[in-house]
């Protein structure tokens, strides 16, 4: 099915060729690397960009601001993190953490009275549920008195930065209106990346239709819209805000704890599996290792034996276990981890990590007592039929957590965030044009430097959770390889040049944990190595999931038809390595 979908938008976008009047390829030093699949891919590739660039001459564009003016202007609802970064508790200090949890799907959803399209599947619309679609909500302060720091996961494909920042304001607002001076030093919004969820973001196909309604906009009756649903866009604000200022309101002291499951993620067919770790997880993109292995959890123990623990997870892999031909709406594993943890007495919390490329193998889980009870739950209904295997990882993982709690070890209170804007070129594609057309929820900006004249401002940051754990938010999916080392080679790579940044984790001091809270703060798509990044149309030209024994050692290029091209590794590593230096010099 997803090659269908590929192969379907390919013919769109082959389709507006007969549109074109800006075809242009690139032949430089096609000779050297990968010359055959490069020389067709980018003649090609450089028609439908001239297409694409056709098209934006009959939309509107809205009139952005210059990057300059951007920078030079105070930044809305923007959070920089703490002023000053510590490096022991302060006196006397101790943990404070609140939880809060608000359901996201309109009530026209709920009764079934209207249809809404997913994120993760293009056409697929959803007309019932059955779970949820959440915004969970954590506030978290460390006791020195430098602020809160509120962490977000939304259930949803990606959330893009104007949507963020108007979920901050809405929050910052509804907390003002109670009569609560707020001392927030950063709100950071993740979203799961769950598929059948009602679109977050607006990348699918009303974005398309939005698309031909906007040639049509120079009519008076017919005004561009964003390629969200916008009933569903107040809904979410509304609902996210109220989680965050929920979790502000809840806040207690307590102890913080961190521990890690078992691995699960290596792959025994490469050789890399060891005997004692599940093979839940693979690369689909790079054989080579870099990648979160283990469920990386805090628990927070409330001083008040009333009230519920809080336990927060983060791994990065994509939750794309449901048939995508189902009609009701689930958040695919993370929702069946929750409810186990939450069965426990327990608040549950999943943060997506670095996943671009990591896949979950559905059948993978050998837990007996897991297979039948799921297989118990089907027989029973009807309706289970088709999302067994969010239920089936979703408690396995659950159990993996609740049975490593025994390792926990505890969190010296400490909390230093800084965060940072940056600006990231906008390449000719899909997602870059719904950003520069205003179809999505980007905060985009003329950049002269950029070759479609036009880039994005986005968001990333540097925390340290405690002495030993440091947490990096990205806004994208991010290969994982760019932060724990092992990018792909000049001689492996579609570009035949190597990558020259350091990896992320080898900047931060030997013996810290590092993480990744990934599609944090805004969804710029995939983030793939500079080297590695093709036009998306190569995965449709050459099939590259077979392309091996033919071309040589060829990745999928899938993941760059949504991206906003090929600088946002570099971008994005650079701006990171900058923030992780300046903390650790």
């Amino acid at each position: 099915m997803k090659k269908k979908i590929r192969s379907l938008i390919a013919m769109l976008l082959v389709f507006t060729m007969l549109f074109s009047v800006n075809a242009s390829a690139t032949f430089g030093a096609v000779d050297r690397h990968n010359g055959e699949i490069r020389t067709v891919t980018d003649i090609v590739g450089g028609i439908i960009d001239g297409a694409i660039s056709f098209l934006g001459m009959l939309t509107p564009t809205p009139d952005w601001p210059t990057i300059d003016e951007y920078f030079a202007g105070e930044s809305e609802n923007f959070y920089e993190g703490t002023e000053t970064f510590i490096d022991a508790p302060a006196e006397g200090a101790k943990w404070s953490l609140g939880f809060g949890k608000e359901s996201l799907v309109p009530d026209n959803l709920r009764d079934g009275s209207k249809k809404y399209y997913t994120g993760g599947y293009f056409t697929q619309q959803v007309s019932g549920l059955y779970d949820d679609q959440r915004a969970n909500a954590i506030a978290l302060n460390d006791g020195s008195g430098r602020g809160t720091t509120v962490f977000v996961a939304i259930d949803g494909i990606g959330v893009g930065n104007t949507d963020i920042r108007a979920i901050r304001a809405a929050a910052e607002e509804k907390l003002k209106a109670k009569g609560i001076e707020s001392d927030i030093n950063a709100i950071n919004i993740n979203a799961t990346h769950c598929h059948t969820v009602v679109d977050t973001q607006g990348i699918g196909i009303d974005l398309i239709l939005k698309i031909f309604r906007s040639f049509l906009t120079w009519l008076p009756f017919i005004n561009q819209q964003r390629s969200i649903d916008l009933e569903f866009l107040d809904v979410m604000i509304d609902k996210a805000s109220d989680s965050i200022v929920e979790a502000y309101e809840n806040m207690e002291k307590g102890e913080l704890y961190y521990f890690e499951t078992v691995g699960i993620g290596k792959d025994e067919s490469k050789g890399t599996y060891l005997e004692d770790e599940y093979s839940y997880l693979h690369n689909k993109r790079y054989d080579t290792e870099g990648y979160q292995h283990t469920w990386a959890c805090f628990k927070f123990l409330p001083d008040n034996k009333e009230s519920k623990p809080t336990i927060f997870s983060n791994i990065g892999a994509h939750p794309t276990t449901i048939d995508r031909e189902t009609k009701l709406l689930s958040a695919d594993f993370p929702n069946y981890m929750e409810e186990r943890i939450n069965e426990e007495g327990m608040n549950f919390m999943f943060i997506q990590g670095a996943q671009s490329p990591i896949s979950v193998n559905k059948g993978g889980v050998q837990t007996q007592s897991i297979l039948d009870e799921v297989a118990a739950i089907v027989a029973a209904d009807e309706n289970a039929k088709g999302y067994e295997t969010p239920m089936i990882l979703g408690y396995e993982y659950a159990r993996l957590i609740l049975e490593a709690q025994d390792k926990a070890e505890k969190v010296d209170p400490i909390l230093n965030v800084k965060m940072a804007e940056y600006a990231v070129r906008l390449d000719t594609g899909l997602l870059s044009y719904g950003a520069i057309e205003g179809f999505i929820g980007t905060t985009t900006v003329r950049d002269e430097s950029a070759s479609t004249g036009y880039s994005i401002i986005t968001e990333t940051g540097y925390i340290e959770i405690g002495s030993d754990i440091v947490l990096l938010t990205v806004p994208g999916e991010l290969v994982p390889q760019l932060i724990y080392g092992n990018v792909v080679s000049a001689e492996d790579s579609y570009l035949g040049t190597e990558w020259t940044l350091p990896a992320t984790a080898t900047l931060v001091p030997e013996g810290k944990t590092v993480l990744v809270m990934g599609l944090c703060n805004d969804a710029i798509g995939y983030i793939v190595p500079d080297n590695d990044y093709a036009h998306f149309i190569a995965d449709s030209l050459w099939d590259m999931d077979g392309a091996e024994d033919v071309f040589g050692p060829y990745h999928r290029h899938y993941e760059e038809m949504l991206a906003t091209g090929g600088t946002a590794a570099s971008s994005t590593i650079g701006t990171l390595n900058e923030l992780v230096k300046s903390e650790n010099q």
